[in-house]
């Protein structure tokens, strides 16, 4: 989520997120069901399927009302349409540690596409943010508990996938 309380994604990623809700609201009548099955094996207090069902419900609700608190903080954006005149989301970067020399390709994200493996990372985290509206040639630092990096941005360009 950024400072004004956007959380970004693409068309895609809030799909997914859609259809994650749309299966959550289904398991509710399971849960239900589960609960007041729990419910006929007697004492409350020392029945560990009852505290279960419950726990479960907990645990649906809780996630049913972060996807909808979400919802409508939603705005979307386009890897082919990313802009690249500076680091923006959807965009590939290259970038060259200050010290070391190592260059870095990743791709910049909204937090509920971030991929590891594919090194898209999330304009929420640090690096992210340092990045976000530089220009080739310009430096970022990044500050994080453990230490302090600087990436030179060598370049950005449009993703190839």
């Amino acid at each position: 989520m950024d400072e004004k309380g956007y959380i970004y994604a693409t068309v895609s990623g809030r799909k997914k997120l859609e259809e994650e809700l749309a299966e959550l609201v289904a398991k509710r009548g399971d849960v239900a069901e589960q609960i007041k099955v729990a419910r006929e094996f007697g004492d409350l207090k020392e029945n560990s399927e009852y505290a279960a069902a419950r726990e479960a419900q907990n645990n649906l609700e809780i996630r049913i009302h972060e996807i909808e608190d979400m919802m409508p903080r939603i705005k979307t954006f386009s890897y082919k349409t990313a802009d690249t005149a500076t680091v923006n989301l959807g965009v590939q970067i290259t970038v060259q540690n200050t010290k070391t020399k190592k260059q870095e390709n990743f791709v910049l994200t909204g937090i509920l596409e971030v991929d590891a493996e594919k090194n898209y990372i999330s304009n929420e985290s640090p690096k992210g943010k340092a990045l976000l509206g530089k220009k080739v040639g310009e430096t970022a630092i990044i500050k994080t508990p453990v230490m302090t990096t600087e990436l030179k941005i060598v370049k950005i360009s449009k993703i190839t996938e």
